[in-house]
């Protein structure tokens, strides 16, 4: 059984509910990409905000990170307004929270939008309806079935599950989504989708 804790320190800030080589998996994907915008939704520590702040700033790639939450920490606030990030505290379920985050995809020519708050399916059920073709969308605690879960995941890489290709199927047909595949997201339990 492999010793998965679904957190780590990085830099000396927590990081919650990632793998730990997860800055591996993003760092392939903004250098290839290079988006105009980073919009997550999910900040939580802060975490993975950090790492992909880190890896703008260490690839001289465009610096603009967007994060959602509906709990403000203070400690978080502070870091990224060192950071330059952008830090709200709205309620997902909240309209003003939507229609932030789609002027906000709509505003931007390449947008990545990263799913990981209180409802990921929701999430990425809902906003895949307004990126534009080249945007990514990617969600967390992702994987293809139950059944890939069960037999290559869990207990191996990551013990969380919240999400599956049923879940968003229709989204991603209906929305001419299609996997992306210059970077492998399996390991890094990402879902990963390119709109067309």
């Amino acid at each position: 059984m492999a010793d998965i804790q679904g957190s780590f320190l990085y830099e000396n800030l927590h990081t919650t509910q990632q793998v730990i080589d997860i800055k591996l998996f993003f760092e392939k994907l903004l250098v290839e990409e290079n988006f105009d915008i980073i919009i997550e939704l999910g900040t939580s520590f802060g975490g993975l905000t950090y790492i992909l702040d880190d890896i703008v700033k260490e690839n001289h790639l465009t610096h603009n990170i967007h994060t959602f939450d509906f709990s403000y920490k203070n400690y978080v606030d502070s870091f990224l307004k060192e950071r330059g990030c952008h830090y709200y505290i709205l309620d997902e379920r909240e309209s003003v929270y939507k229609h932030t985050v789609q002027e906000l995809i709509e505003a931007h020519k390449k947008v990545l939008l990263l799913c990981d708050g209180g409802n990921k399916k929701e999430e990425f059920n809902l906003y895949s309806k307004y990126i534009k073709s080249g945007d990514i969308i990617m969600a967390h605690d992702y994987c293809e079935s139950v059944e890939i879960f069960e037999g290559e995941i869990k207990n191996k890489i990551w013990d969380w599950f919240e999400i599956s290709y049923e879940d968003i199927k229709n989204s991603v047909l209906n929305n001419d989504l299609v996997k992306y595949n210059k970077v492998d997201f399996k390991r890094a339990v990402w879902a990963c989708y390119i709109k067309q």
